[in-house]
């Protein structure tokens, strides 16, 4: 949702939505005020609204923009052949690869989408959707315990999730591609029969 004069790629644009993406990770949205995104971006409050028509809708454009690449990757892994344990070793080594190239915006995405201000078009993938989706379907071929799928969805999500935010609180040590073995192996044994 662009609005007024600037299309996306513009410096000042840019400028001033990657000033909000940090303070939104940093503060939240509703603690985050225009006055600080200005500041933080170098720029006057009222050249805000030339590029955006609220703090609101920049929030949930740098959400959009960000979120439907990995929805649509998300579709690609959830299109996979082979065996439901390989398809979510590959969605876990695709998140980590994400995260390790923009730790901020991961956040963001990950905490964005699940809060009341998320706006997803209806039937969009999400995180959720596709691990759902693995999880009764590997149920169903006897490839995964028989267990609740939305617990166990929750659960494997937890073990991917967790790690990402273990070093955004610096309880873990960077990057975590390298670490989606290691986790592959718990998620493994948590759902194997």
């Amino acid at each position: 949702m662009i609005t007024r004069n600037e299309k996306p790629g513009s410096k000042t644009r840019d400028r001033i939505a990657d000033a909000s993406l940090r303070l939104f990770v940093s503060q939240g949205i509703a603690e985050t005020t225009t006055r600080d995104i200005a500041k933080e971006a170098g720029i006057a409050e009222g050249t805000i609204y030339r590029h955006f028509e609220s703090k609101e809708a920049l929030a949930a454009e740098i959400f959009m923009e960000t979120f439907m690449p990995l929805s649509r990757a998300l579709v690609l892994l959830e299109g996979d052949s082979g065996p439901i344990l390989d398809r979510i070793e590959r969605t876990v080594e695709h998140f980590y690869r994400l995260f390790d190239e923009d730790p901020t915006r991961w956040v963001y995405v990950m905490t964005y989408q699940t809060g009341r201000q998320s706006k997803l078009p209806p039937n969009t993938p999400t995180p959720y959707t596709l691990m759902l989706k693995m999880m009764k379907e590997g149920t169903a071929s006897g490839e995964l315990a028989e267990a609740d799928p939305d617990l166990h969805t929750q659960i494997v999500l937890g073990m991917i999730t967790q790690p990402a935010m273990g070093i955004v609180y610096d309880e873990l040590d960077g990057p975590l591609a390298p670490r989606a073995g290691e986790v592959m192996k718990a998620i493994r044994k948590a759902l194997l029969p």
